[in-house]
């Protein structure tokens, strides 16, 4: 869980401004982000998740367009977030599409399309070079340091305290398995390259420690 104040507010007012949204839409639409990814039932789906994808965003040659229209889907691919439900992509979407259009937003359908996509990472990874960047910045912590990455298992397991170990790492080793049944992790050559070799190790060790649970 979060408590801390959100301190990349310059990137939502500076793709707002690009975009010619409204000062006042824009400053309200921050404050329920804010508020969304504050929730005390987080502890991986954050603003700390959002800012990670930001940031790597960064490195990833685009052109402005592109940019925009993915960083608008992290900035809403987690705005709604409950563990016990099976359309939080879905009503994210559906909450980002409705602002964007009052917003103004030419791509905002595109947009929520991108949304939806990170419904189902069990199918192979997308072959678009938009859809699967977006792919590849949601997962990219599945292939970073194995001290990060026991973090994320730690605060996923957290989010799902309401199960049991029994029925949470039957889930968990289903998604595993699924993830290396693909035919790559990452969709992209560079996130290929920067991450699939350390992710296979993580989910690897991860499917290890728990084959007796």
């Amino acid at each position: 869980m979060e408590t801390n104040s959100f301190d990349s507010t310059h990137r939502w007012f500076d793709i707002c401004h690009r975009n010619s949204v409204d000062l006042k839409a824009a400053s309200q639409m921050c404050q329920k982000l804010i508020d969304a990814y504050s929730e005390s039932h987080r502890y991986y789906h954050t603003l700390s998740h959002v800012i990670a994808c930001l940031n790597l965003l960064d490195r990833v040659p685009l052109e402005q367009n592109e940019r925009d229209l993915i960083e608008y889907a992290i900035w809403f691919h987690d705005v709604i977030y409950d563990v016990t439900s099976d359309s939080n992509e879905e009503e994210s979407a559906i909450f980002a599409e409705k602002w964007l259009r009052e917003q103004g937003i030419p791509n905002a359908s595109e947009i929520s399309q991108l949304i939806n996509q990170t419904a189902d990472y069990a199918i192979d990874p997308p072959s678009g070079r938009i859809e699967g960047t977006l792919h590849d910045l949601d997962l990219h912590i599945l292939g970073t340091n194995t001290s990060e990455y026991q973090t994320y298992v730690a605060n996923i397991r957290a989010e799902y305290s309401y199960l049991d170990d029994k029925d949470f790492f039957r889930g968990r080793r289903i998604f595993l398995e699924s993830t290396l049944n693909k035919r790559s992790i990452f969709a992209t050559d560079a996130f290929q390259e920067l991450f699939e070799k350390q992710a296979l190790n993580n989910i690897n060790d991860e499917l290890l420690s728990i084959e007796n649970i």
